[in-house]
């Protein structure tokens, strides 16, 4: 058998750890079954790392999954897709590397980092960029992976080409207006009661606030002389899909990240007479080596500053006692700023 894991707090050798765990799907918002326990510290096997866990956002899809509304889920488990940390098992090389990741599995089929350690494979090890700090670096993880495949892997968004994002102000929709701005795109930023843009961006956002200009199509034609969009990034989905769809240009793409109603008409002529794409993007078949890769991908953006970390605010940092509350503001949806568990508070 092999020696178990040991580690020392305020003295203290322990072989435990706090963790959120959730046994069965919460029922609504108002009854969401979140029990805080201390578990023993996983074994690592071979190819795997144990990481200390610095810091993890909590997702609309760790919300969701608590009600069961996620695909490949186990019970129990411990929930949380995003991290940071640093590696306190694994290589030799790799130990005190400090580290960021996200996964697709990651608090879904497997155990997830809303507790002081989790186990993550070997290949989906990745050095955080150093200008960012460790809350920064926990909050990145699935709406910029997200906003990457759709932007970079899938639209292939160049220089010159008219962005569309619905949810300007969303996670996803940010990172990749982050993105879109970055690679040289102009971006028409769509909000339902907002006239400004709240996050980081490499040229000016013109923002569409819905509640003062309602015609979609109108909007995005006027703004692009009649030609419209060459990229549409869909955070929403049914509710945004027929204008999308009648107000892109020729080889316009759109991609579609969510959606409210699964079944939705298309006009195929006018679809293949455009040679439109629709790109499909989930990073939920991305377990965490993939995302590992994702991630190195934009890491050297973060790193000179081309791409910059959400704020992370003092008043949304929560300890793990306090996960109920934390998982609480993010379904309810009170507010857009970054929700972060913080295990060592």
């Amino acid at each position: 058998m092999p020696e178990k894991p040991k580690y020392f707090w305020f003295g203290k050798e322990t072989y435990s750890m706090k963790a959120i765990t959730v046994s069965d799907k919460s029922a609504d918002a108002d009854n969401l079954k979140l029990e805080l326990k201390n578990i023993e510290i996983p074994k690592i096997k071979t190819n795997e790392c144990l990481v200390k866990i610095h810091a993890s956002g909590i997702n609309p899809s760790d919300v969701k999954a608590l009600l069961g509304k996620m695909p490949n889920l186990i019970w129990p488990r411990v929930p949380g897709r995003d991290y940071s940390g640093v590696v306190v098992e694994g290589p030799n090389n790799l130990i005190g590397k400090e580290v960021w990741g996200t996964g697709g599995d990651l608090g879904m089929s497997r155990n997830g980092a809303h507790s002081e350690f989790n186990i993550v494979d070997t290949d989906g090890i990745r050095e955080k960029p150093k200008n960012i700090s460790m809350l920064e670096a926990g909050s990145i993880g699935v709406s910029w992976t997200c906003a990457w495949l759709g932007m970079m892997h899938g639209a292939q968004v160049s220089a010159g080409e008219k962005v569309v994002v619905f949810g300007a102000n969303g996670k996803v929709g940010e990172a990749a207006i982050q993105i879109a701005t970055a690679e040289g795109a102009s971006v028409i930023g769509f909000e339902r009661s907002r006239d400004n843009y709240l996050g980081h961006t490499n040229k000016p956002v013109d923002i569409v606030n819905l509640q003062n200009e309602t015609d979609i199509h109108s909007a995005i034609m006027n703004r692009t002389n009649g030609k419209g969009a060459d990229i549409i990034m869909n955070t929403v989905g049914s509710p945004y899909f027929d204008v999308a769809c009648n107000s892109m240009a020729k080889q316009g793409r759109q991609i579609i990240i969510s959606t409210l109603i699964e079944e939705n008409l298309i006009n195929l002529r006018t679809f293949y007479r455009g040679n439109y794409k629709m790109i499909g993007v989930s990073n939920m078949d991305h377990n965490n080596i993939i995302s590992g890769e994702l991630l190195e991908e934009m890491k050297t953006g973060f790193e000179s500053g081309l791409y910059k970390p959400y704020p992370i605010k003092k008043k949304n940092i929560y300890k793990l006692e306090e996960a109920k509350k934390a998982y609480g503001i993010v379904l309810n949806g009170s507010t857009r700023d970054r929700i972060i568990i913080n295990p060592n508070q």
